[in-house]
């Protein structure tokens, strides 16, 4: 998953966080980072051989280890010997200090919402960032892009990744992020979304439906001004509320929405680092949000 060699480009390009929403949330990152990744390998390595498929799930994930094993096939066998041995993470972390003289860390994923949302995983990866402000930059840039379309989409549930780098004031992974901000050229995006009734029910909201279109492309300063002037002359018609988030994103909000669905509003939003795709293309930096 890159962009430009970056990781979490695909979820930036379509400006959607890798967000955690309750118990409905998945692994998106499995199949793209892992499976597309390792597939192509172990066809190469085994030249369509037999081949035992080592997985390291902790004693406790059997299940995890069932609905791996629904992906063996006549030449792979997944085995799990964590799980033979009656080994927890933790064991595995005390072998593997005992023979190497440290720990190795969880996941190599910088952005995974699923660490964030545990203690002693957000802490590892906070003192990652420490280490490597870039790192944090640019997981911080991903839930950027996507807070600039919907300020709902924050990269840890009920929660933004910025609000807990704030307290715990990790000021160099703030500058860093804000860094690439400034050095990227910005997009005004004209976002529209119609939220449809539930079939079964038109009093309650069903699926969704969204629009993003480039309105127009330069500095971050020149997009922040034409959206400020945008945003001046509307709310003086009463067709827009100026409105500028915890995130620095200023957006046009529509004053009133439509009859005859739900919530049907159209709003205009400045959002920076690299855009999101239209139409299959890629444009450049910032945008605007309408919605």
């Amino acid at each position: 998953m890159a962009l430009d060699g970056c990781p979490g480009s695909e979820i930036a390009g379509v400006g959607a966080a890798a967000a955690v929403v309750g118990a409905a949330a998945t692994h998106s990152s499995v199949g793209v980072a892992k499976g597309d990744v390792l597939d192509p390998v172990i066809t190469r390595i085994t030249r369509g051989r037999p081949y035992r498929h080592v997985m390291g799930f902790e004693a406790g994930e059997q299940r995890r280890a069932d609905k791996d094993a629904l992906f063996n096939t006549d030449r792979r066998t997944g085995e799990y010997p964590l799980i033979d041995w009656g080994w927890s993470r933790a064991d595995a972390i005390d072998y593997t200090r005992s023979i190497l003289g440290t720990s190795v860390g969880k996941s190599a994923c910088t952005f995974c919402p699923f660490s964030f949302a545990n203690k002693s995983s957000r802490a590892e990866n906070f003192a990652r960032y420490a280490e490597a402000p870039e790192v944090g930059a640019r997981t911080l840039l991903m839930e950027h892009l996507a807070l600039a379309l919907n300020p709902a989409q924050g990269l840890v549930g009920g929660r933004r990744l910025i609000e807990m780098l704030r307290e715990h004031q990790l000021d160099n992974v703030l500058d860093a992020v804000e860094a690439i901000l400034e050095s990227h050229e910005h997009a005004i995006y004209e976002i529209r979304r119609i939220l449809r009734p539930r079939k079964t029910d038109p009093t309650e909201l069903g699926d969704a439906a969204r629009s993003v279109r480039i309105r127009g492309c330069g500095s971050r300063a020149s997009m922040h001004n034409i959206l400020g002037r945008l945003a001046a002359d509307g709310a003086a018609q009463n067709k827009v509320r100026p409105d500028i988030g915890d995130d620095g994103n200023r957006a046009c909000l529509p004053a009133r929405t439509w009859p005859g669905v739900p919530d049907r509003r159209a709003v205009l939003r400045r959002r920076p680092g690299p855009g999101v795709t239209e139409r299959g293309r890629r444009p450049c930096g910032c945008s605007v949000r309408v919605w």
